[in-house]
């Protein structure tokens, strides 16, 4: 079986997917191409069989694609593209391959498609979740039992009760409120599923949560203080949708913006992205399950999003304002990212996702 990867890199700007190759033994990153999807193109989630994509673009009218990957060779093709009624800043799919959810940040929802609808050209939702206000990200636990939301604008997280034989998949059996200004927006789980660590955009700070598997309730453990580089920023504050105008940037320049957050597969260490300084930091993860600063590199500009190879040797990370992705290998011992190479990319990245072969 082929040891080379796929990274697949998300351009709002430039409208399309890159493509690379990535060979972590070597190590090496070779670009593969690119697939035209459309403006405002942004998150994408994989399915558990690697072959199957979804896109969603925040574009009038917002809209959802469906391409084929070829995880052996790094070829996409798209399968559809269908409008929908809200804009996505966050995709999942279970790992049934029966659901595709969405978070929805403009609208405050969480919407529930069923992917054989899709695949017939129906967009209308099975089940849509109202009141979420800035819903940020949604993650379905690894046991496809339950899933969560983050709502940035109500400093909250959902936890929802996953079926499949309910004519209404979900349903809220818990909400968990973080101390106001939190502002929850991506989260991982750790490798075992055990733990949910949850982001804070307006702090670059972590919680971490330990995770009943029966009810999927969650329960506070820690939550990491400021990195120290940060120290001197004020908190964050809830921004308008993408699409729409910004506040003057001179107000924002002193604020911290964190991004994305990604557990290494074998869940020693975490990693955070803050777009306002442009820097990737690591956390390692103590045996208790707290979570200590392990130190910080500098990354492309903006660092909405980034991802760690399923070995994790390699990190990939892109910027909304940087034409180059940067190719990072991770000392086993600190955890810390070295730059290795920088390479081509679109305007706009904002999403990375690296697949191993199908084969």
């Amino acid at each position: 079986m082929s040891k080379t990867l796929t990274v697949i890199v998300s351009n709002s700007i430039s409208a399309d997917l890159r493509v690379y190759r990535l060979d972590p033994d070597a190590p090496s990153m070779q670009a593969a191409g690119h697939h035209p999807l459309g403006p405002q193109l942004m998150p994408l989630a994989i399915a558990s069989d690697r072959s199957t994509l979804f896109a969603a673009l925040r574009s009038t009218p917002p809209a959802i694609a469906r391409c084929r990957l070829d995880s052996g060779t790094g070829q996409l093709a798209t399968d559809y593209r269908l409008d929908v009624g809200a804009g996505h800043v966050s995709l999942a799919i279970d790992r049934a391959g029966r659901f595709l959810f969405g978070a929805s940040y403009g609208s405050h929802q969480l919407v529930v498609h069923a992917i054989a609808r899709l695949d017939e050209g129906d967009a209308s939702p099975l089940q849509t979740l109202e009141g979420i206000r800035n819903a940020h990200a949604v993650l379905v636990s690894p046991d496809d039992r339950h899933v969560y939301v983050t709502s940035l604008g109500s400093d909250a997280l959902l936890c929802c009760s996953l079926d499949a034989e309910r004519e209404a998949p979900l349903e809220i059996v818990d909400t968990l409120a973080f101390d106001k200004g939190f502002g929850p927006r991506h989260m991982r789980f750790s490798p075992d599923g055990a733990w949910l660590h949850v982001l804070s955009e307006f702090r670059a700070t972590v919680a971490v949560f330990r995770r009943d598997p029966l009810t999927g309730r969650l329960s506070r453990h820690h939550v990491t203080t400021r990195p120290p580089e940060l120290a001197a920023m004020r908190d964050g504050q809830a921004r308008p949708p993408a699409t729409e105008p910004q506040p003057d940037p001179a107000t924002l320049a002193g604020a911290i913006w964190a991004a994305d957050l990604q557990v290494r597969p074998d869940g020693r260490f975490v990693y955070l992205s803050e777009r306002t300084t442009s820097r990737l930091f690591v956390l390692r993860v103590e045996a208790d399950g707290t979570l200590a600063h392990a130190g910080a590199v500098s990354t492309e500009t903006q660092p909405r999003g980034f991802a760690i190879d399923p070995g994790g040797r390699c990190l990939v990370a892109c910027g909304e304002h940087s034409p180059q992705v940067s190719l990072y290998l991770i000392d086993d011992a600190s955890g810390l990212p070295a730059l290795h190479s920088r390479h081509p990319g679109g305007q706009g990245a904002n999403w990375v996702e690296i697949v191993a072969s199908g084969a």
